[in-house]
């Protein structure tokens, strides 16, 4: 099979993966994380609500910042000033479940912290050491305890929370599309096939190269063909990364092992906010294909 066209393989590409498992398991997800928040939270608006709540729940923190909308990276740099005033010396900054764990065995960080939620600008001291502009996103008021009651915009907040996961369920469905038809292909014909092959080409075990799979044939010392892949809904450096990975393979496959072909899969709209590097991907390996091509795969790996 000859490789595909590089406009027919762009314009076949799939921008946004589409899995109706997945969007389902997500909105009861969310409908849970809803209930779950109004059940635990109805009382964090008290001192002594708010100090039972983080001392029951070990996400306590980090469901505080999602009803505030605050970020996890403000909420890091103001922990780290309490640090410092504490006279704590580090190299790393603390995240949510880090400074939860401290508070629980340090009063004065306790304190400190329920203040931020509670006192804000009221407390002189933090009005001295915060802009007023962010202290008051800090606060658990009447309109944060509002927003309790509000299931839109409770699932609007907590969609930013499942972002990360969702992606990952999806790339994963992905991925094991391509392993299924690795398997079929592989039993049809006899050959192995290898996940995530060591691949050294220096030889000194110094540096690998990351590859998905390889496919051997039995009786023979290097595969036949080498598969890696790729599923990008946003874009990120990484691409340039992965990119270039294709051309150390390519390099390696011409010095080393000049009868295999590699084969590269890449979808989503990721890719189609980088074709530099996209078209740069499909230059650097023999067969490049999308989740609209994935049967290609049964008539380029024949024998």
């Amino acid at each position: 099979m000859k490789k595909i066209p590089y406009n027919s393989f762009l314009q076949s590409m799939t921008l946004f993966f589409v899995n109706d498992n997945i969007d389902k398991k997500y909105a009861n997800l969310r409908k849970e994380k809803i209930n779950q928040l109004k059940a635990e939270m109805s009382l964090i608006n008290s001192r002594a609500g708010l100090q039972n709540y983080i001392r029951t729940y070990e996400d306590s923190l980090s469901n505080l910042l999602v009803i505030l909308g605050v970020s996890n990276e403000m909420f890091k740099r103001v922990i780290s000033m309490f640090r410092i005033q504490l006279g704590m010396i580090f190299q790393t900054e603390w995240d949510a479940k880090q400074t939860r764990k401290y508070m629980l065995t340090n009063d004065t960080m306790m304190e400190r912290v329920c203040n931020l939620f509670l006192k804000g600008s009221c407390d002189s001291s933090l009005k001295a050491q915060l802009p007023g502009f962010k202290l008051a996103n800090f606060i658990i008021d009447d309109n944060v305890m509002n927003r309790l009651k509000n299931d839109d915009f409770l699932a609007f907040l907590i969609n930013k929370e499942f972002d990360t996961q969702y992606n990952s369920d999806l790339s994963n469905a992905n991925i094991a599309k391509i392993d299924d038809t690795l398997n079929e292909i592989c039993k049809i014909w006899n050959l192995k096939l290898v996940r995530a092959p060591k691949v050294d080409p220096i030889g000194n075990g110094t540096r690998d190269i990351q590859v998905n799979y390889a496919i051997e044939y039995p009786g023979k010392n290097l595969p036949i063909f080498y598969l890696k892949y790729s599923f990008n809904i946003t874009t990120s450096r990484g691409q340039t990364d992965f990119k270039r990975s294709i051309k150390d393979l390519r390099d390696f496959i011409r010095n080393k092992n000049v009868e295999a072909k590699q084969i590269v899969v890449l979808d989503g709209a990721g890719w189609i906010g980088r074709q530099s590097d996209l078209r740069d991907a499909w230059d650097y390996c023999d067969y490049c294909l999308n989740l609209q091509h994935i049967e290609d795969l049964k008539e380029i790996i024949k024998l």
